[in-house]
């Protein structure tokens, strides 16, 4: 993901950062492909956990700690 994703986006990407929301279990709801409240307020609950700006938006500084985690995994 090299995009920023926020509240309003549509399409793939949006999609996949909500499965990967929902399997970490973080409630973004439906994984419809629509950046969304839900999804917006599940990016900010990501965000507070990992201690990291709490914007909802999926920019720089999110994909690289959703990288780290998913290198962990």
């Amino acid at each position: 993901m090299k995009h920023i994703l926020k509240e309003g986006d549509t399409g793939r990407q949006v999609k996949d950062i909500q499965h990967w929301l929902n399997a970490h279990g973080y409630k973004a709801g439906e994984e419809d492909g629509i950046f969304g409240e839900k999804t917006r307020d599940a990016v900010i609950q990501f965000q507070s956990a990992k201690k990291i700006v709490t914007d909802g938006i999926i920019g720089s500084q999110t994909q690289i700690t959703i990288e780290r985690i998913e290198k962990e995994e």
